[in-house]
């Protein structure tokens, strides 16, 4: 549960950027995404799983699956062999990095979408988000392998959606 504790590991005061890092994940992205030359990371099955519509649980049985990055691109898993691919269209959740209309989703763990963002940014020039979800994961409190579609900490992907938002 405490997925990105490794980047938090102090209590002392941190700059946004020092604590969230590089945007992209730290495992090196790969272009694949059946030939489209998507951008793609390794996700863990078990993520896979939960993300599925019920439905669509009996085609899901590669043993190596990958997450697609391409915000342009409907796929978001793709076998690393044989076996089916799945779309946004196939998810419960929906796919922040994906999607285009609200609610666009930032942080599963923590319910933060781009909306929330937009209004603190207009009420008060800045947003407080990216430190609360510190805050919670120095609590402890992260399930981002089973609540986030791409499997991994979802700070990278704040920090990008934030500084777009601040622009």
């Amino acid at each position: 549960m405490d997925c990105c504790l490794p980047q938090i590991q102090s209590d002392s005061p941190r700059s946004y950027a020092e604590v969230t890092g590089p945007s992209e994940p730290s495992d090196r992205l790969s272009l694949d995404c059946r030939g489209r030359g998507c951008a793609s990371r390794p996700v863990a099955r078990e993520t896979v799983l939960l993300m599925l519509k019920p439905e669509h649980l009996d085609r899901a049985v590669a043993e190596k699956y990958r997450f697609c990055a391409d915000p342009e691109c409907r796929v978001v898993y793709f076998p690393e062999g044989e076996g089916a691919t799945f779309t946004t269209d196939d998810l419960q959740a929906r796919v922040g990095l994906k999607e285009k209309q609200d609610p666009i989703p930032l942080c599963y763990c923590f319910g933060f979408n781009e909306a929330d963002a937009r209004e603190e940014i207009a009420h008060t020039g800045q947003t407080s988000i990216p430190q609360r979800i510190v805050a919670y994961i120095k609590q402890g409190m992260c399930a981002c392998r089973e609540r986030n579609p791409s499997g991994a900490c979802c700070l990278g992907e704040v920090n990008k959606a934030i500084k777009r938002l601040l622009a």
